[in-house]
């Protein structure tokens, strides 16, 4: 087994599913710990300033990991103009490739502009077989 664990920041948008109140879906990007693009797609469902978010990362050539959230994640006002930040823990619940039978966690901080332009920080924690 092996630990891993890095850090990367992924930048993007958020914005409303069409048809489906309460509802977001965000797309970020951004290079992963060996220089690899690193694509994030994730459907969020908004309730006042808590979500539950389910999604994807992938890790070009080498795979990707699927998670869903633990308890609740936070987005709410910040003190910066026009921005809201937040927080959120997700649990790995599969993965592809490389990451085929990971397990662990990444915590991610975040913000969120006025025109959906999101900067996301992530830490990640998983063991892989």
């Amino acid at each position: 087994m092996r630990d891993v664990v890095f850090a990367m920041e992924l930048r993007g948008q958020a914005a409303p599913v069409e048809g489906r109140e309460g509802i977001l879906r965000a797309h970020t990007g951004g290079r992963g710990p060996l220089g690899e693009t690193v694509r994030f797609t994730s459907e969020v469902v908004l309730s006042g300033e808590t979500f539950q978010e389910s999604g994807r990362i992938e890790y070009s050539g080498r795979g990707a990991v699927q998670f869903v959230t633990v308890g609740t994640g936070y987005l709410g006002p910040s003190p910066l103009p026009e921005t809201q930040w937040g927080a959120v823990i997700w649990r790995l619940t599969g993965g592809d490739g490389e990451f085929q039978g990971a397990s662990g966690y990444i915590t991610s901080n975040f913000t969120v502009s006025a025109g959906g332009e999101v900067v996301d920080n992530h830490y990640v924690r998983m063991v892989l077989p």
